[in-house]
């Protein structure tokens, strides 16, 4: 394994953007398994932008209305998933594409980086599907692949 001033590098640098998490050609099955991954071994903090409040659980009834009527919320709704001091960031924009941001400065260790790579690998092993790292809006440019 490389050391991690390497890792922090190759993957985690800060120029002021973030990290995506990418899973492609997902449906709603592959968001089901993925939520319910997500809330039974994550601290989440998911905001649901109809009702202003934040919840502990990812509601995927929620997400379904949201991608079939998003002018019925007042707010964009999102999700955060706690890894420690790392904050996985997702905003549910299609059903198409589960996607994740990282923010680099939040990546501080090994330790931190053995969590991200934990869920990556959980996520892939649950979906059956490639989890890739990119840099923000780079979908061509594969930093990782699990």
């Amino acid at each position: 394994m490389k050391d991690w001033n390497s890792i922090k590098q190759e993957l985690y640098y800060e120029d002021g953007s973030l990290r995506d998490i990418l899973v492609l050609k997902t449906n709603r099955e592959d968001w089901k398994k993925w939520s319910s991954l997500v809330n039974d071994n994550y601290k989440v903090e998911f905001y649901n932008g109809r009702t202003l409040k934040t919840e502990s659980r990812i509601d995927l009834e929620v997400v379904f209305s949201f991608w079939e009527d998003s002018g019925s919320f007042v707010e964009p709704i999102k999700a955060t998933i706690k890894l420690g001091e790392v904050n996985i960031m997702c905003y549910f924009f299609i059903e198409s594409e589960i996607e994740n941001d990282i923010e680099p400065r939040e990546v501080k260790t090994e330790e931190d980086h053995r969590a991200i790579l934990s869920y990556l690998k959980s996520v892939a092993d649950i979906l059956g599907k490639k989890v890739l790292m990119t840099p923000e809006m780079e979908a061509e440019t594969i930093l990782l692949e699990i």
